[in-house]
């Protein structure tokens, strides 16, 4: 069990493929977790192991691989791929979006769209994106009541944000945090991301609410 765990972990392709002709779903310990609740198979995913994941994915029907397993954090293989930004795991798993939960959330609260976006993950942003309709939660939203463009705007990744706009027919711009009430323009004011508050200004008329107020009637 250990040697399955290790080698998704390394990516040694030839080793896994070699274990899982000769293992059966009660031996195969492809759902054994380590300290952290992690999988062999969020392991090749958070470390972009492309040949291993697809590997893994043609045989989960027999060896039984829960490919939404969850860590003690709450994450999924493909929040894993996606906080780190492993592009081709990413786009492997959506092309399996009927088995993959897209919109798995973590303790937090948090998805895959929410996590990329936070990271600054463009590449991953416009395949969530251009795989949304109708699978991906453009606008789902933490424990907090933060969406995925609020995170954006929050942390200054102008490249995710100027992509966000770009689609925002279908995003939810002046969404509020629940403890505050604050969007993601005042979010991007106070943080001093110059850059976007620039980019948000430049496309606020009439999308964005530039004199919203927060609960306590701050602007």
């Amino acid at each position: 069990k250990g040697k399955m765990f290790q080698a998704c972990q390394s990516g040694e392709t030839k080793v896994v493929e070699l274990l899982l002709e000769r293992c059966n779903s009660e031996e195969s310990g492809l759902n054994i977790k380590d300290e952290y609740g992690r999988t062999a198979f969020m392991m090749a995913c958070l470390h972009g192991h492309k040949d291993v994941v697809q590997l893994l994915i043609d045989h989960s029907g027999c060896t039984n691989i829960d490919l939404n397993a969850r860590s003690n954090m709450g994450f999924t293989a493909l929040l894993l791929a996606c906080e780190e930004g492993q592009n081709n795991v990413a786009q492997l798993l959506l092309h399996y979006s009927k088995r993959i939960d897209l919109n798995a959330r973590c303790n937090n609260g948090g998805t895959a769209f929410i996590w990329a976006c936070y990271f600054g993950q463009k590449d991953i942003v416009q395949l969530l994106l251009d795989h949304s309709d109708p699978t991906v939660e453009l606008n789902a939203r933490s424990n907090m009541g933060s969406t995925a463009f609020m995170h954006a705007c929050s942390v200054g990744h102008k490249n995710v944000v100027q992509l966000l706009l770009d689609h925002s027919k279908r995003i939810d711009l002046n969404t509020r945090t629940n403890d505050c009430g604050i969007t993601g323009f005042m979010l991007a004011c106070s943080n001093g991301h110059k850059d976007v508050v620039q980019l948000l200004l430049n496309h606020s008329n009439p999308r964005i609410e530039v004199n919203a107020k927060a609960n306590n009637d701050w602007t």
